[in-house]
């Protein structure tokens, strides 16, 4: 999915998200751990794993011209 700004779906999204990880915080909470330590770890989490493929991802798309029709012998 190419996210072409903020739509209803977006926010739908975000909000799905933040209801999923405020669930998260707690479940960590009660497990122990602090939760400005849950909070950087998550973030460290989505920046090595998550955010970095995801520009990647972004960066290959644009390199594409916009006519290119695949034919399943790229690779």
């Amino acid at each position: 999915m190419v996210n072409q700004g903020t739509t209803t779906t977006d926010g739908e999204l975000r909000s799905t998200i933040d209801e999923k990880l405020t669930a998260f915080m707690h479940e960590m909470q009660e497990a122990g751990w602090g939760a400005e330590d849950v909070a950087f770890a998550i973030d460290v989490v989505l920046r090595e794993r998550w955010i970095d493929r995801a520009l990647a991802h972004r960066a290959a798309r644009e390199e594409l011209p916009k006519d290119f029709v695949s034919d399943g012998n790229e690779g």
